[in-house]
């Protein structure tokens, strides 16, 4: 299947159910697919995704803030979780039984390792680790609104580097985040380098 053949696929699997919004992920050297997509008016360049990289030698983290502790999650207080996963990412239907059954099902993923992100005794937000043998993925990390811009996504992060390098010694660790968020300017900070870019075309309906 060539790329405006997916194109038209993609456009028809979204006519035929009730959600329409989506988006398509093109990798930023896929040169032809961008001059593909950009010839047509039902998408638009929303922005980047960067695939950042650490060599656990070359990590300069922050100091872990004392108030900050990360609580590891476990089937019974999974519901929890759930819930705190979808009010820090603001999620307008919560559907939260999804979700619940969703994390309950990678918690049983070996390697795969999930966190409350407690502030002086208050879940905060909420992370993630994934162990692989050859290396490792912060995986998610999300902070209340209320809690913000108070270091507490910078201590999580500095922490979640170095339980990995304890795990798994000096394997490379990845990550995501949109190109020039703060989450970005973050990682960039610790040493994380850009690995590779995708860029996001948002489709217009």
């Amino acid at each position: 299947m060539n790329s405006l053949e997916l194109l038209d696929y993609i456009k028809k699997f979204y006519s035929d159910i009730s959600e329409n919004k989506h988006q398509i992920l093109i990798d930023s050297g896929d040169y032809l697919s961008s001059e593909i997509i950009q010839q047509s008016p039902d998408y638009k360049l929303e922005g980047k995704i960067s695939i950042m990289k650490l060599i656990p030698e070359n990590f300069s983290g922050y100091p872990i803030i004392t108030e900050v502790e990360l609580v590891p999650v476990t089937e019974q207080n999974i519901k929890e979780f759930a819930w705190l996963y979808l009010s820090c990412f603001e999620a307008e239907n919560r559907h939260e039984q999804s979700v619940e059954e969703n994390f309950r099902l990678k918690l049983k993923v070996e390697g795969l390792e999930f966190y409350f992100i407690n502030y002086k005794n208050k879940p905060a937000g909420i992370t993630g680790l994934y162990f692989h043998p050859n290396f490792t993925i912060l995986s998610v990390g999300a902070i209340l609104k209320e809690y913000r811009f108070l270091g507490i996504h910078k201590s999580a992060l500095s922490w979640r580097i170095q339980r990995s390098e304890a795990i798994n010694g000096s394997k490379p660790v990845f990550s995501w985040a949109y190109k020039d968020s703060i989450s970005y300017e973050n990682m960039v900070k610790t040493g994380m380098t850009v690995s590779e870019e995708l860029l996001i075309y948002q489709h217009a309906g």
